[in-house]
């Protein structure tokens, strides 16, 4: 009998290691082949988007606002004319790793869909383009307004497509409001015209009285959209041999205290204006004081920059980027960023050439403005609300048969509508008699579309604010 060779077993820990050395063998080439499929996909299909971030509200306040899109890979370089955003506004494009931003040059529309497309993105290392594309809808924005009546005046909160009224605060003699923060400044004057300035917080109904430092009428309230600073005039009598009435602008930054502090003008003293504004979006402050010079004024730093000297103050810009004075020449349109002037001359409506009132100009040198229109002979004459594009200008608003007046007008944030303030009948002499602020009884606030004309809505009220 042939002998029987018999090969030895091996020991069950070397079984196992090679069991689990080929397991992870097959293990490890599997996912390299699907790793290798998913990149030869993903070379194939180009980026995809992953994420996007978008500030609703911040993007119809002011301009410069960025949209973020984030791939699900590292991109090359995207190409500046890569973006289109439909509706169409102006932006630009940059990219970093997965990142992707588009910034908007101008405030958006209220309540829009916007959808972003950026084309040609594509891996650093190369393969298919692709077209990341992003829609989202904007916010609108909160109204308030004052409806003054009997026994209380209210400030009123509603909405731009809403016909909700909601009071959140009620009281006696409400010359102004403005909500800066969490609460809500409002100033009232007693008969002396002895003026108060009170902190309402709408959500506690709780009150503060502010205590200031000198005695006069409080008026000309503003306040920065982007912070908690507060602004006002305290206007009292100032004793010597010609008796003058000063008009002093002070600050209160509400989240910070209840410290009144003057601003301070070129001579390092208390300044004295005739209009003042805070350029919106900022804690910049825009004033034209008592010795005929416009300044701006830089309320962290103090620091106080000339801009030219005018005897008169009607209005920043929306989009703060101008303010516009008058001089002994008339109207003009002055930059913030370097003084730079350009003198207003209205554009003919309907072939006829109009007297120019106040006046909202903006980076463009559109005008939303009143204007006067006088017939060919003379004898009469009409107040309108107008757009001018620079070559002519079109009505916006009017009233019935010119028998109201046009007391008065806001442009939105976004430069998209413009809230006008009109006496219907100036036949009727109805006015409230306040001692500092007096307004007809019904007085009644238009919202009008400026790319329209379109009259969307409108409030037993007047003092509009948009946040």
């Amino acid at each position: 009998m042939s002998p029987i060779s018999i090969s030895p077993r091996p020991p069950e820990g070397e079984h196992s290691i090679r069991s689990f050395r080929r397991t992870f063998a097959w293990t490890v080439g599997i996912l390299l082949v699907l790793c290798g499929v998913f990149l030869a996909l993903g070379y194939l299909q180009g980026p995809k988007l992953s994420s996007a971030q978008v500030d609703a509200d911040a993007v119809v306040s002011s301009s410069d606002q960025t949209l973020r899109l984030f791939a699900n890979q590292t991109l090359a370089a995207v190409d500046a004319g890569a973006v289109s955003v439909d509706p169409a506004v102006a932006a630009t494009v940059s990219s970093d790793g997965d990142l992707i931003s588009v910034q908007f040059a101008e405030a958006l529309d209220y309540n829009t869909e916007y959808t972003v497309s950026v084309e040609g993105v594509v891996s650093p290392s190369g393969g298919s383009e692709s077209t990341l594309t992003y829609s989202f809808t904007t916010a609108e924005p909160t109204l308030y307004y004052l409806d003054r009546g009997e026994p209380n005046d209210e400030i009123v909160e509603t909405g731009m497509s809403s016909q909700e009224r909601t009071v959140v605060y009620s009281g006696e003699g409400i010359e102004e409001f403005v909500p800066v923060g969490d609460v809500f400044a409002v100033s009232t004057a007693a008969a002396d015209r002895t003026g108060a300035l009170t902190l309402v917080n709408p959500d506690t109904g709780v009150t503060e009285q502010v205590l200031l430092p000198e005695v006069g009428e409080v008026a000309d309230l503003d306040a920065a959209r982007s912070s908690s600073l507060l602004g006002f005039t305290i206007s009292s009598l100032d004793p010597g041999p010609i008796p003058t009435v000063s008009h002093t602008l002070y600050t209160l930054d509400v989240n910070r205290g209840r410290d009144v502090v003057a601003v301070t003008g070129l001579d390092g003293e208390p300044m004295r204006v005739v209009g003042w504004q805070f350029v919106p979006g900022t804690t910049t402050i825009v004033a034209l004081t008592t010795e005929s010079t416009l300044v701006r004024v830089d309320t962290t730093s103090g620091l106080v920059v000339p801009l030219g000297g005018y005897f008169e103050f009607d209005r920043v810009s929306a989009d703060g980027s101008t303010v516009v004075v008058v001089d002994a020449r008339g109207s003009a349109s002055v930059a913030l960023v370097d003084g730079e002037e350009v003198r207003l001359n209205p554009s003919p409506i309907d072939g006829e050439q109009p007297f120019l009132g106040q006046t909202d100009a903006d980076a463009a040198g559109n005008l939303v403005a009143k204007m006067v229109l006088v017939s060919p002979d003379g004898g009469s004459f009409s107040s309108v609300l107008a757009y001018d594009d620079g070559e002519l200008s079109r009505i916006l608003y009017q009233t019935v048969d010119d028998k109201g007046a046009i007391l008065d007008f806001h442009v939105s944030p976004n430069n998209q509508f413009v809230a006008v303030e009109v006496q219907p009948n100036v036949s009727n002499f109805d006015s409230d008699e306040y001692v500092m602020n007096p307004r007809p009884q019904s007085v009644t606030t238009y919202l009008v579309e400026i790319a329209t004309g379109a009259v969307t809505r409108s409030v037993e009220g007047f003092g509009l604010v948009w946040r």
